[in-house]
């Protein structure tokens, strides 16, 4: 039994690690007290931002997060959402994804900014949320980030989505087609998910193999010294 662990053991010292697909993920799948993630592959927080008050409505499959509070019109573009902050150390090609639902009232346009040092933030896209989004959960919002290096292997990664006044103007949008833009307008997320591929351990030096080939043959050798 022992030699067969010190064989395994020997062995180990030069396997590679797994590819790992799931970072982080945010599915409120459960009846959670507070905004914290369900699965973390090193390290993940959530915070509101701007005054948005956070609570819990129904989601995709089971309930979702809940924000509400948002600015007046005509003030506060890009000052009101949502933080995700994840340590995707030991990853690369993030890609985001999630499921978000708005109310009529809420603003249409959301801005999507992320930080690769925890402070300065940068905006990589805006979008603009259907109306039929006011009854139903739009699914497999994704933005990738895999051509920006420094989302890799990166301890202070982070996205926020803000409610942003619509391109060109100074004001909000609402969501829905007849709907005029309100404070009291609510916008769900649900299921945001992190997702990259897991970066392999380096190739072993040669000097490594010739440690392993040489515990081997020291394992060998005890077990025939045994068997005589």
């Amino acid at each position: 039994m022992q030699l067969r662990t010190l064989a395994l053991a020997a062995f180990a010292a030069v396997t590679f690690h797994a590819q790992a697909d799931t970072v982080a993920l945010w599915d409120y799948s459960a009846t959670p007290t507070t905004t914290k993630q369900t699965q973390s592959a090193n390290g993940a927080s959530f915070a509101a931002i701007g005054g948005v008050v956070t609570s819990f409505a129904s989601g995709v499959t089971n309930q979702a997060l809940n924000t509400s509070t948002y600015a007046a019109q005509g003030a506060g573009d890009m000052t009101r959402g949502v933080q995700f902050m994840v340590d995707t150390s030991g990853y690369t090609d993030l890609v985001l994804s999630f499921a978000q639902r708005n109310s009529a009232t809420a603003s249409a346009w959301t801005t999507l900014q992320y930080t690769l040092d925890g402070s300065t933030w940068t905006t990589a896209t805006s979008f603009q949320m259907p109306a039929a989004s006011s009854t139903l959960f739009v699914q497999g919002i994704t933005f990738d980030f895999s051509s920006i290096t420094g989302a890799n292997d990166n301890e202070n990664f982070g996205i926020q989505l803000l409610a942003s006044f619509a391109p060109g103007t100074s004001a909000y949008l609402a969501t829905g087609a007849t709907s005029a833009y309100g404070t009291s307008g609510t916008i769900r997320y649900d299921n945001v998910m992190f997702s990259g591929t897991a970066i392999a351990d380096p190739v072993p030096e040669p000097g490594t193999y010739a440690m392993l080939l040489a515990g081997l043959g020291f394992v060998g050798l005890l077990a025939r010294r045994r068997a005589s």
